[in-house]
């Protein structure tokens, strides 16, 4: 290892949707699960599930808390491998999303295909950018005890460590595991590749007759709202709890009633009240939400796809995390770019928020807009 010993050894697993405890939680629950990775092999082979796709040509930092028996992993970043005049910029932005969870040290995978002398798996690739890493983080205190380099994270590959250090191994089962396991056993998927998680929130082909019931939808939203008043907004609510019934029953939804729900999102107090099925105490309330705002960023166009979009992640976030969070957010932001919440969300994340900040905000803001129009 670079710079000290084996890393693993007792470490506990922070994972989004398995976070440390003494006790493993019941299936179909919100609880976290305790696992253990004793050998760098094991680490690197549950990248994938603590990313949620298998990344390639990538720069993986996972945040390590805690010391000796005790250590634990939290957070953990990926981006592409940057271009040589790039990489000062793209480590600082990965130090930002790091640093204020306040982790004891750090520890980097780099994977990539092949060395600058352009064989696979025999020359360390882009030394420049796991120099880069070590000098931010140990500019800011935080140690980078860890290097690892692998040529693409499968079953029996070698990984290896960068110099000084020369210790190298094989990468353990990655989907015949405990840990591939557990995230399926918590209704998570790992897919094959980002582009393969992004795909499964990608838009349909643009649809004109959708564009045209939505408009029609707002203008007569508009006159409803001016004379209902709050009555509107709570027949908005009861039209997104409907379509959360009839989508947790595995009923289609028909053109007419996606674009009555995607005006009835569009008022701020109506979708921050249904921003609390994602914290409800039932959960088969918070599970259908999310499949209900997963079809919608799927079928809805911009600029109201940011609502189910921002619904989502902050669903996923409440629920400790998911790959998808980043998918559903960037959705949001390029169909609005000035849209408030979707803002929000993203600050707490730059700010280190776990899931636990993350519930109150939703509590807080869900119960403040149910109370405001007067629904349980």
């Amino acid at each position: 290892m670079s710079g000290g010993g084996r890393v693993g050894t007792g470490v506990s697993t922070e994972h989004p949707s398995l976070v440390p405890t003494t006790a493993p939680a019941e299936p179909g629950t919100a609880g976290p699960l305790r696992l253990r990775l004793h050998e760098p092999g094991e680490l690197v082979a549950a990248v994938p599930h603590l990313l949620g796709f298998r990344p390639a040509e990538s720069l993986v930092l996972l945040a390590v808390h805690g010391d000796g028996q005790r250590r634990r992993l939290g957070v953990v970043a990926r981006t592409d491998l940057p271009p040589p005049d790039g990489v000062t910029a793209v480590v600082s932005a990965c130090a930002q999303r790091l640093l204020p969870s306040g982790p004891d040290e750090v520890t980097v995978l780099v994977v990539a295909a092949a060395g600058p002398d352009g064989r696979v798996g025999e020359v360390p690739p882009r030394p420049d950018v796991a120099d880069a890493v070590r000098d931010a983080f140990g500019a800011r205190g935080v140690t980078v005890r860890t290097r690892l380099w692998v040529p693409r994270i499968g079953t029996g590959v070698t990984w290896r460590c960068y110099p000084p250090c020369d210790c190298r191994g094989a990468v353990a089962a990655t989907d015949d595991s405990p840990f591939a396991a557990a995230t399926a056993w918590l209704g998570h998927v790992t897919y094959a590749s980002r582009d393969e998680l992004e795909a499964s929130l990608a838009a349909g082909a643009p649809d004109p007759r959708l564009r045209a019931l939505i408009d029609a939808e707002r203008r007569a939203a508009v006159l409803d709202r001016e004379l209902g008043g709050p009555a509107a907004a709570r027949r908005d609510h009861a039209a997104l709890l409907a379509a959360r019934r009839e989508v947790a029953a595995g009923r289609a939804l028909g053109d007419a009633e996606l674009a009555r729900l995607a005006v009835a999102l569009g008022d701020p107090m109506v979708r921050d009240t249904v921003l609390g099925w994602s914290v409800d105490d039932d959960e088969t309330v918070a599970s259908s939400a999310e499949q209900l705002w997963a079809l919608l960023v799927r079928a809805l166009p911009a600029p109201e796809v940011a609502e189910p979009g921002v619904l989502l992640a902050c669903g996923l976030l409440a629920h400790g995390g998911s790959a998808l969070v980043g998918v559903a957010l960037e959705r949001a932001r390029r169909a609005d770019p000035a849209h408030r919440l979707t803002g929000l969300v993203t600050a707490l994340l730059a700010a280190g928020a776990g899931p636990g900040t993350v519930r109150d905000v939703v509590r807080d803001a869900a119960a403040e807009s149910a109370a405001r129009l007067g629904v349980g």
